[in-house]
């Protein structure tokens, strides 16, 4: 619905698509936030100096509504006048907007005859601003507040400043443009994003003409456009009219970056990858220049090219969306546009630049998408956890080992030794595959791995062969074994994804589903402690009910070292009751059996300050310690870990501050004995894990949970400083690879009701798994506001359920991880350790029995004999 306002804003007439007296066709409401032309693509430095987007400079705000035509003789075509206004509702964000006419085309149709008239109409802010001109000035260290308060002097515009930016600038203002063209100059300058609307008073009259100035209009609601589903058509267009690998960087007055540190003492700077894929000619660059015009400082300068360089390193990117009827999307909106048939695949997530809607005809509806003229070239985290279930990388490493059979290595590894004493009767060894120093085992199948068994004859034992046709990557042999164990890889059985992943395609919105959080009452322990938040780890019940840990920090019953405090809550987020383990030190992770109501955790002596593994219950309202008759002290530990338990094949992990991560028999505890049988750093799969006392910059990775499932291990990463990527990762225990390093994202896969860069939370906490429901638990520490007004906020926990894929063959994997080896004699346990990159695991010079030695392996064969 439209209504016809006359000069004065007062309403005239209504057009509705429902009416027979007033039929209208032809219209389109067309708004954007920046081009997509190729015209304003120059290398410059225009809001680099604090922008948080480098490509503000293309920013082009615009509205109009064009085209609406009506026969002569309607009603209402009399208002169709130049001078009048359409006023069209936007009922999503709640506003009227009002659109001044003028331009109106009277002419026939040669068609039918009929006497049509066709108007366009223009933001009536937008025509207001061009229609003034401020005066001229030179403005000093000017903000934005003070910028635009120049441009809407005297208009009787009313501005509404959500915009945070607090750049200060030297501003001019000709005197000769109008204020609507400085208003586009203070959107790039400042990276600030405006709106145009008006307020009605109580009688439906517009009362007053809003300039809005937010720093990202549009939201991200995780919508997803799909080719096949509600995209109909779309255009990728790539240009690269500045495309510079080789940027020559100069200061106000000639100033170079010769002496700038990392400069090597050129006045350029280059990006090598760039060039090798965008440059045909290898011996050649790109070359641009940039000048900036108040910017002397040599490392200035240099910051300000490597920021130059990674905006014009790459083409630009833009598409053009024809979306179905029922697509609703708002300027700004972050969304992700899917196609599958395109070539390349096209999986992008960006922001709405442009935006085209019709009443009359939604067949028109259409949004143009980038970020602002450039999608980076660096893959958006939604891309990278979508590609994460098929990884191009991998198969890329498959194909050159094809190619190249020195580029793999199959590493054979025995847990508990390579020598047989009289009494043993089993060895498992394991196989692991690795391409170019990269283990890739976890995208092999069952089927991949053929064991061979050759006898000292040189004949195959084949009943043997047959028997283990299925055991996959590790493979149990018994004495007698006289002869050969030989394995090959069969790349028939290479899957395009790895046995597991974080599945974003279960829920609709891509987003993780909320279980349960604390509700914002008084929460008061037994201790007379309030609680809502900081929560360590999570477990839900099959009541309902949460078991959680908390970093005691009350002064109650407090002891002079770290006590740890568990507290459980019902169904709806309300404490019910608490217990302090004195010594129980921070709680980051711990193991729960609930049928027998038992926790695993770890203990400080308050005397000796030694710490122990132990067990004790659950009971509401006690306070216990190491020589409390209900702890149960397994055996001493000399460091603080992260324990937790898999009961179901009797296993025990722990991780240290430092990254080390093991595992061990529960039953070896027990009995007072720390045997790890597992053995590897996080630091090896690509984590950098925080020093202990160093407040993590954000080169860091702070590790903050982990749980064991045989034969996976799962951990959780992230600073509550909010510095950090939040990470969960999966490690196989068995091959030790990575089977999936998920980033999680805030707002795309968990809605926070404060914003990070409002200063809320975004802490990942405690992960289990539940494999059953293809599910991890992950809890995390958020922030709610505490009022409407929005300037009070707390931080409260949550959990949720992140969906996890499997692939269809992993169950045929071995699983299976005996306590010991039957019949293990006085033989020394070693733990199974993460190689070099080589993944030479040779060993011959270490063990003199023949009968069972591990030869080093070249190409895709490994033998023992």
């Amino acid at each position: 619905m439209y209504i016809i306002l006359d000069k004065n804003l007062k309403r005239v007439a209504t057009l509705d698509t429902t009416s027979d007296d007033d039929v209208f066709w032809g219209e389109t409401i067309q708004s954007q936030l920046a081009d997509d032309a190729t015209s304003s693509d120059s290398i410059t430095e225009s809001g680099f100096a604090s922008s948080t987007d480098p490509n503000a400079n293309s920013k082009s705000w615009n509205d109009t509504l064009t085209g609406l035509t009506m026969l002569a003789d309607s009603p209402a075509a009399q208002y169709l006048v130049v001078g009048n206004h359409i006023a069209v509702y936007d009922q999503f964000n709640d506003r009227w907007r009002v659109y001044r006419i003028y331009t109106v085309d009277e002419n026939i149709s040669t068609a039918t005859g009929a006497h049509l008239v066709s108007v366009d109409a223009i933001n009536l802010l937008i025509w207001r601003l061009g229609k003034t001109i401020p005066a001229k000035s030179e403005n000093t260290e000017c903000s934005l507040d003070q910028a635009i308060d120049w441009v809407i002097s005297g208009t009787n515009i009313t501005l509404v400043n959500n915009a945070t930016s607090g750049l200060l600038t030297d501003f001019s203002i000709s005197g000769t443009d109008t204020s609507q063209t400085v208003l586009q100059t203070i959107l790039a300058t400042y990276d600030c994003e405006a709106d145009g609307y008006v307020t009605l008073d109580s009688s439906g009259l517009v009362s007053d003409i809003i300039l809005e100035l937010s720093d990202q209009r549009g939201q991200n609601t995780g919508q997803r456009i799909t080719y096949g589903d509600n995209m109909l058509s779309i255009q990728r267009e790539t240009v690269d009219t500045t495309l510079v690998t080789k940027l020559y960087v100069y200061g106000e007055n000639d100033e170079t970056i010769v002496s700038a540190t990392g400069s090597n003492g050129e006045a350029f700077i280059t990006d090598a990858t760039a060039n090798a894929l965008y440059n045909s000619d290898a011996n050649t660059w790109l070359e641009g220049t940039v000048t900036s015009s108040t910017i002397t400082e040599p490392n200035a300068l240099l910051a300000l090219g490597l920021k130059t360089l990674r905006l014009y390193n790459h083409p630009r990117v833009n598409y053009t969306v024809d979306v179905t009827s029922d697509f609703d999307v708002q300027l700004g909106d972050t969304i992700k546009v899917i196609d599958l048939t395109m070539n390349p695949v096209l999986t992008l997530q960006a922001r709405v630049i442009q935006r085209t809607t019709s009443e009359s005809d939604p067949t028109q509806n259409k949004v143009v998408i980038g970020e602002f003229s450039t999608v980076t070239v660096v893959t958006p985290n939604f891309i990278q956890n979508l590609e994460q279930r098929f990884n191009d990388h991998v198969a890329q490493l498959f194909e050159d080992a094809k190619n190249n059979s020195t580029a793999a290595s199959i590493s054979l590894i025995t847990p508990l030794g390579q020598s047989w004493a009289n009494t043993d009767t089993s060895k498992r060894v394991i196989a692991r595959l690795f391409i170019e120093g990269e283990n890739v085992t976890s995208f092999l199948s069952a089927s991949a791995f053929n064991w061979g068994y050759i006898q000292q004859d040189g004949t195959h034992n084949l009943s043997w062969e047959s028997e283990h046709a299925k055991d996959g990557y590790e493979v149990t042999i018994t004495p007698p074994f006289v002869g050969s164990l030989v394995v090959t890889i069969d790349d028939a059985y290479v899957k395009t994804e790895s046995e597991m992943w974080i599945n974003t395609g279960v829920n609709p919105d891509g987003a993780f589903k909320k279980l349960w959080e604390t509700l914002d009452v008084a929460n008061t322990d037994e201790f007379g402690n309030n609680h809502i938040g900081a929560l360590q780890f999570s477990y839900q019940l099959s009541t309902g009910e949460i078991l959680a840990s908390y970093a005691y920090t009350g002064t109650k019953d407090a002891s002079s070292i770290s006590d740890c405090q568990f507290l459980k809550w019902d169904a709806t987020g309300k404490l019910e009751s608490s217990m302090i383990v004195q010594g129980g030190l921070h709680g980051a992770s711990f193991g729960y059996d609930e049928t027998n109501n038992v926790i695993y955790s770890q203990i400080q002596d308050l005397t000796t300050g030694d710490k122990y593994l132990c067990t004790f219950p659950f009971t509401a309202g006690a306070v216990i310690s190491s020589t409390s008759s209900a702890v149960t002290k397994w055996c001493a530990m000399d460091s603080y870990v992260r324990p937790n338990v898999d009961l179901t094949n009797g296993l025990w992990l722990g991780s240290q501050t430092d990254g080390t991560v093991e595992v061990c028999n529960i039953s070896d505890l027990k009995a007072g004995n720390y045997l790890p049988i597992i053995q590897f750093k996080l630091s090896d799969f690509g984590w950098n894990p925080v020093p202990s006392g160093v407040t993590n910059d954000g080169t860091y990775n702070t590790v903050q949970a982990n749980s064991i499932a045989y034969p996976y291990a799962f951990f959780t990463a992230g600073d509550v400083n909010n510095k950090d990527d939040r990470l969960v990762l999966c490690v196989n225990l068995i091959t030790q690879s990575v089977v999936f390093n998920y980033q999680m994202e805030p707002t795309q896969d968990v809605a926070l009701a404060v914003p990070i860069d409002n200063g809320g939370h975004f802490e990942p906490e405690g992960i289990y798994p539940d494999l059953t429901n293809n599910q991890l638990i992950i809890g995390f520490n958020v922030s709610e506001y505490r009022d409407d007004a929005h300037t009070v906020m707390i931080g409260h926990s949550a959990i949720y359920s992140v969906p996890i894929g499997v692939r269809d063959d992993s169950q045929d994997l071995a699983v299976a991880y005996p306590a010991e080896d039957e019949g293990e004699n006085d033989e020394t346990e070693t733990a199974v350790t993460v190689p070099d990159d080589s993944a030479d695991d040779s060993d011959d010079a270490s063990d003199d029995d023949d009968d069972f030695n591990i030869d080093t392996g070249e190409g895709y064969t490994e033998v023992i004999s």
